[in-house]
């Protein structure tokens, strides 16, 4: 199973017995996950999941709440693999007693829209169920060994819009944006995606995630030092290259016995340890010198070489 699917498996085994948490958890999974269809000149909703679990905790919120028992092939398709698990409410009665005693409603395109937004933000419980349902509903997140990516797929602009309002005033950075018809709500920030994870009940998911960026960070961390370490080097190589044919230069106009002492010293110890740091070279100097000191007599055989390149 996949990390996102994982994460849906461990959420739809959270214990909610506040009927209006399960009212907003299915409101949230309502809104992402359903659609109002006309079958033989009558209206059903209609659901559909590659989750079974989190189709027979739909089932179970239809029963508690409303007393309706949907149509389900959860028995028959679950032992077929990639199989879509369905839900349908055909009853004329049992669908206007959901939408008279919920939080959605049916907007002029047939689509399921939230009506009731005060009380779904009425309690902070109810928020976090609300976003528990419409993560299972549309939801899914990247596997945090590839990349920090989570979004959740909403069919109107309205819903959308709710949905980033409730993230955002969680104090997390999640955006919408338009995709084909749909609208797409993400988070990327590995902080913000690891909060999330805490809002929507998630515990075992969420160490796992924790867990892998901990990993990813220290590795990243270490490449970095060696990557800065590596260019450190790199310089250092150059730096002394340049530097031996400053000394070449000096030695090939017959001037470098004319050197003062102290660059004579440091010339030839370049000369012998060619891949030295200015500072291990200022150790091996007697009397021994700074790594400014070193540089700044680098700088003067510079001077010279460039006089005599010069003429």
């Amino acid at each position: 199973m996949s990390f996102s699917s994982d994460l849906k498996e461990e959420l739809c085994r959270v214990i909610n017995n506040d009927e209006f948490c399960m009212m907003a958890e299915l409101t949230g999974f309502l809104i992402t996950n359903c659609n109002i269809v006309k079958e033989n000149n009558e209206f059903t909703l209609r659901m559909s999941t590659e989750n079974s679990t989190a189709i027979r905790r739909v089932y179970t919120y239809f029963k508690k709440i409303y007393n309706v028992t949907p149509i389900s092939n959860i028995e028959k398709e679950k032992t077929f693999k990639d199989s879509l698990f369905q839900l349908r409410i055909v009853d004329k009665d049992a669908l206007e007693e959901i939408f008279k005693n919920s939080y959605i409603n049916i907007d002029v395109r047939l689509q399921i829209v939230i009506d009731k937004k005060d009380e779904i933000k009425s309690k902070e419980c109810c928020i976090r169920s609300f976003l528990r349902g419409v993560f299972v509903g549309a939801g899914s997140i990247t596997n945090p060994n590839n990349r920090y990516h989570l979004e959740i797929v909403a069919n109107s602009v309205e819903n959308a819009n709710f949905i980033n309002e409730l993230i955002t005033e969680a104090g997390l950075s999640s955006k919408v944006i338009k995709r084909k018809k749909d609208y797409v709500i993400y988070l990327k920030g590995a902080e913000d995606i690891s909060e999330f994870l805490t809002i929507i009940g998630s515990n075992k998911s969420k160490l796992t995630f924790e867990e892998t960026r901990v990993i990813k960070d220290m590795r990243n961390r270490v490449n970095r030092i060696n990557n800065f370490e590596n260019a450190n080097f790199d310089k250092t190589i150059d730096a002394g290259l340049e530097q031996i044919a400053d000394i070449e230069i000096i030695k090939g106009n017959r001037k470098f016995s004319k050197l003062p002492e102290g660059l004579k010293q440091l010339a030839k110890l370049r000369l012998s340890y060619k891949e030295a740091t200015l500072e291990e070279l200022g150790n091996m100097l007697e009397p021994k010198l700074s790594r400014a000191g070193v540089s700044h007599r680098f700088k003067k055989i510079r001077e010279i070489a460039n006089e005599l390149r010069n003429k």
